[in-house]
């Protein structure tokens, strides 16, 4: 019976057990989530399609062509001959046929479409990388708005302790005819006062949960346990999806520069042209026959070497312009990345300066305590100094979140 009691206590403890959930599980969840995502799919299946568009170019390419005419004139023998009798052509023509060519050799256009075709499509891709690269600020915004109001929850309950400890003393010197009942009041009203606030804080929190559950679409509550990062080494490596799409532009600029070259090289290809019509070949056979046509093409295109030139300057002209928005995303986020590590260094300085503070306000406080309880000092008094270690403690709170927060964003930043 005992260890059937073992068990159902254990089986009772694993289903209260708090969830937990960490930072970096937000930012999967959110990804995975994030409806942008789908586009992703979509683009590939783009991407593959296209590709095998431009793959059937090497395939034959087949017409099939019927035509009736009428013409004013027809070709006739401008001589007539003894004992022969020529028909002249009808001028009612009719004819059939099928026209099919295969490409021999594109001078590689064929080959730079599916090029083309692949970088249009890490463009799609990476641009809608840039986007969900956002997301990560956005989750460290709520999940340290979280962390931070759990902190600050925690740290009141400490300071309804000490206001509890101070009505408890207060108490008995009002017995003690010591003080006066507004005295003790004083502790009461501070007391509510935290109450508020604890109210105030629960809502923020349930606030900040709401929204960061409909990003991870994970329903959280107010038992979930978010574990709180560790300080992170940043690298200076800079993934950030911007710069690929830098260099994905390019590599379609330089796509469509080939594509440009390869429409003025000269095609091979071999036709074959078979059908049926009057007349057929043979113009002098004034009647429905078969015919049919093979050999080989060869085509130099000449007018596009008009244009060449400054279709080729133009997409210069584009790549500089990818390589201008590059210096000036980089300069900017430079700029942050500087601002950001000097924010850190400036927290870290403020964090061990609160460590002392605390030190001191929390001796203080103890002492206070001391002399309300042997009425050197009021309630107000008491109260004062249990605020001012709260001030404390709370700066702290704040500054320990925002240098992590700070650390997550510079990560972020550099998407590292």
């Amino acid at each position: 019976m005992k260890k059937l009691k073992y068990l159902f206590l254990l089986f009772l403890g694993f289903t209260n057990a708090q969830e937990t959930i960490s930072l970096e599980q937000c930012y999967q969840l959110s990804r995975e989530n994030y409806p942008l995502i789908k586009k992703q799919e979509l683009i590939k299946k783009s991407e593959q399609y296209t590709i095998e568009n431009a793959l059937k170019g090497w395939l034959p390419q087949i017409n099939i062509v019927g035509q009736a005419t009428y013409q004013n004139e027809v070709t006739e023998l401008p001589i007539k001959l003894p004992n022969i009798s020529v028909d002249p052509l009808s001028k009612d023509q009719y004819k059939v046929y099928a026209d099919v060519s295969q490409t021999i050799y594109d001078g590689g256009n064929i080959k730079n479409q599916k090029k083309l075709a692949q970088a249009q499509a890490e463009i799609q891709s990476q641009q809608t990388e840039v986007e969900l690269d956002k997301l990560k600020e956005r989750i460290n915004q709520l999940y340290f708005g979280i962390l931070q109001t759990d902190k600050q929850l925690a740290q009141l309950q400490l300071t309804k302790s000490d206001i509890n400890e101070g009505i408890k003393k207060a108490e008995a010197q009002l017995k003690n005819g010591v003080i006066f009942r507004s005295n003790l009041d004083v502790l009461k009203a501070e007391l509510v006062k935290n109450e508020q606030r604890e109210i105030e804080l629960k809502s923020v929190k349930q606030t900040y949960l709401q929204m960061l559950s409909f990003f991870i679409k994970r329903n959280l509550d107010e038992n979930t346990q978010l574990q709180t990062p560790e300080k992170t080494l940043v690298t200076e490596t800079n993934n950030r999806s911007e710069l690929k799409l830098f260099d994905a532009q390019k590599t379609l600029i330089e796509a469509q520069k080939k594509l440009v070259n390869t429409k003025n090289t000269p095609k091979l290809g071999a036709f074959f042209q078979g059908g049926y019509g009057k007349p057929g070949f043979n113009m002098l056979k004034n009647e429905f026959d078969t015919f049919y046509m093979a050999g080989v093409r060869l085509n130099i295109p000449i007018s596009g070497f008009y244009t060449q030139k400054n279709e080729l300057q133009l997409l210069n002209n584009q790549s500089q312009d990818v390589e201008i928005q590059r210096e000036n995303f980089l300069f900017n986020q430079n700029f942050t990345e500087i601002q950001q590590k000097k924010d850190l260094d400036k927290i870290q300085n403020l964090i061990d300066k609160d460590d002392e503070l605390i030190t001191l306000r929390k001796s203080i406080k103890n002492a206070s305590l001391a002399q309300l309880e042997n009425g050197v000092i009021t309630t107000n008094d008491y109260l004062r100094e249990v605020n001012a270690e709260e001030q404390a403690v709370l700066t702290k709170i704040s500054h320990e979140i925002q240098y992590l927060l700070t650390q997550y964003n510079l990560k972020a930043n550099l998407n590292n």
